[in-house]
């Protein structure tokens, strides 16, 4: 089967209907999110995510879906999360961050738009942008030490982005009140964690990962400093 290369593709495919046939009268939303609408994605190397919010996601009624995802596979899709309404309220104070990446960054196929409602509660955003940030502070710390080790000592700036691009989005979030329209815009208050071009000049490699950590640390520490 061909595979689904851009999200007009998606929207006109087979999907929205076999998505409502599968599921019907207990889908309430069906919707494209995360990385794929991102700068950068490429439908050749990674898939489309597809979430759900249905009114009840027990076991039993997530069958259906269970049947599709052989076929969504070859299609270049895979399933994410699979919320309830009453999970989604439930989880706000846990998940904020989560929640306004969703209702931000969506492309609807069936249903509702996804959490048309949702606002952060801010004090519980600031808490999880400053408790994931120290997390991959740590992390980055640990990957340093075993730099040595490591063929390509710049994929440390390539895995870490996947966890703190998405954090900086929450942080911008907290300084401005706006949801960034891209990267660059992330990148443009916070320069200190562009990543820098590729040398294998050990003490600027040893430099910039200094630069880079300090930059994050700088930004943990805007963030405790908040009054929100």
């Amino acid at each position: 089967m061909k595979k689904i290369l851009s999200v007009a593709e998606l929207q006109n495919s087979e999907w929205p209907k076999l998505f409502e046939e599968a599921l019907g009268d207990n889908l309430i939303s069906a919707f494209v999110h995360g990385d794929c609408l991102m700068e950068g994605f490429s439908a050749l190397e990674s898939p489309w995510t597809v979430s759900f919010i249905l009114k009840s996601n027990s076991v039993e009624d997530m069958l259906p879906l269970q049947k599709l995802t052989a076929k969504a596979k070859h299609e270049n899709i895979v399933f994410n999360h699979v919320f309830s309404r009453f999970e989604i309220k439930s989880s706000q104070d846990v998940f904020p961050l989560e929640f306004l990446h969703i209702k931000s960054k969506n492309v609807t196929l069936c249903g509702e738009a996804p959490l048309a409602d949702f606002s952060p509660n801010l004090a519980e955003l600031r808490m999880e942008c400053e408790r994931e940030l120290r997390g991959l502070l740590v992390h980055l710390r640990r990957a340093f030490l075993y730099l040595k080790e490591d063929r390509n000592p710049h994929g440390i700036y390539v895995r870490s982005a996947t966890t703190l691009l998405p954090l900086i989005y929450g942080v911008y979030y907290l300084s401005t009140g706006n949801y960034p329209e891209s990267h660059e815009q992330v990148y443009e208050m916070f320069p200190g964690v562009r990543i820098p071009n590729m040398t294998k000049d050990n003490d600027v490699i040893v430099s910039n990962i200094n630069k880079y950590i300090e930059a994050v640390t700088t930004i943990v520490n805007q963030v405790d400093a908040m009054k929100v």
